[in-house]
């Protein structure tokens, strides 16, 4: 399990480095766009397109560390009802349940990214083809779902994934083993 964790950790450094190139890249588009064309009346021609790529990237490299950490917006009006065992096997009911989820919707956009270069599509000034956002996006769905299976075997086993975060930091793994 270490070993996997480790893997998942090197991943999950990798999106985060492509989220804020994303984002760095988003704004440096948008501030060549802005000064181009309100001081040289000149605009960046494609600026739309390229922040519309950049921020489906921004998004979808972001969800599986989102994924991961849990910080989806959660309502929790039932959490005080449920006895500590039971909490247990409902985070592992519900993380199965969105890791199902998650893995349905990658297969469709899967299919919709294929779809897409079969067809051609691209964006309208730069020919970006759509199909190739539409793959990123999917595999973002797909390691989501990864990320959410191992969460329901942690939870399984009486662990807390955001504990595994800590451990992250130090470098050990919650059983005090390093990473």
């Amino acid at each position: 399990m270490p070993f996997v964790l480790t893997i998942t950790r090197y991943l999950r450094h990798a999106l985060a480095a492509i989220t804020a190139l994303s984002l760095f890249a988003m704004l440096l588009v948008t501030v060549i766009d802005v000064v181009g064309r309100y001081f040289f009346s000149v605009p960046l021609s494609g600026s739309v397109e390229m922040v519309e790529i950049l921020l489906a990237l921004v998004v979808f490299s972001a969800f599986p560390l989102i994924t991961w950490s849990e910080e989806h917006i959660c309502v929790d009006l039932l959490d005080d009802w449920f006895p500590e065992g039971v909490a247990r096997v409902r985070q592992v009911l519900l993380s199965l349940g969105c890791a199902f989820a998650l893995g349905l919707v990658a297969w469709k956009v899967w299919g919709l990214g294929a779809r897409s270069l079969s067809y051609g599509e691209e964006t309208d000034v730069l020919g970006i083809p759509n199909g190739f956002v539409m793959y990123f996006i999917s595999v973002a769905g797909w390691f989501s779902m990864v990320l959410t299976l191992l969460m329901a075997g942690l939870y399984a086993t009486g662990k807390n994934p955001a504990s595994l975060d800590s451990a992250d930091n130090n470098n050990t793994s919650s059983m005090g083993e390093p990473l």
